[in-house]
């Protein structure tokens, strides 16, 4: 899943990435701002694979409706099981076989997730969340995640954080930061 600015700079390196690769092993979702089109041709691995967006603006909850509608479009393919986001700039380090291989065969998800003391952590909490997010619970970690399938499926079911992220987490909170992490911490803190 790729959440991108506009135009895909490293499409060529992801091209050879997928190249000779089972379909079937695969899918791509491209989050564009609303009116740009990723022009590719009909042979590309990324024709046809932008969903409908909306806008996106840095440091505000759009982050995470881009995020959650990009997991939601995955989620339709019920053969999808791992859940990659991605930036325009990332690159793959490692082939095609070694990455599916390593995630299909791992019982973990991989969401960066720490209790940051300083202002640009918990400095960051607002404290009309609580009863139910309390600041002990408040996580920061990178907007790039893997999700497995059943973890996907709940952070976009989800309704009662989202809500208090997106009445409360503002200005200069960073919801992309935040929101994932703390849900994680607070949901599924027993099995982490």
């Amino acid at each position: 899943m790729f959440l991108t600015r506009g135009p895909l700079p490293m499409l060529p390196l992801w091209e050879r990435f997928f190249k000779g690769q089972k379909k079937v092993k695969y899918s791509i979702y491209v989050h564009a701002p609303p009116g740009f089109e990723l022009n590719v041709s009909s042979t590309s691995v990324f024709y046809r694979c932008q969903i409908p967006s909306q806008r996106v603006e840095w440091g505000s909850v759009s982050l995470v409706d881009a995020e959650k509608r990009l997991l939601a479009n995955a989620l339709l393919d019920f053969s999808n099981e791992r859940f990659v986001l991605l930036s325009e700039s990332c690159i793959p380090i490692y082939n095609f076989p070694t990455i599916y291989k390593y995630l299909i065969g791992s019982t973990h998800s991989f969401v960066e997730s720490y209790d940051d003391h300083s202002r640009y952590g918990r400095g960051r909490y607002n404290r009309n969340m609580r009863p139910y997010i309390r600041l002990a619970d408040w996580r920061k970690g990178s907007q790039w995640f893997e999700l497995n399938r059943a973890l996907a499926v709940k952070i976009v079911a989800d309704t009662k954080y989202y809500v208090l992220f997106k009445k409360y987490c503002r200005p200069s909170c960073y919801p992309d930061e935040h929101f994932i992490p703390t849900y994680l911490r607070i949901e599924f803190h027993a099995v982490n």
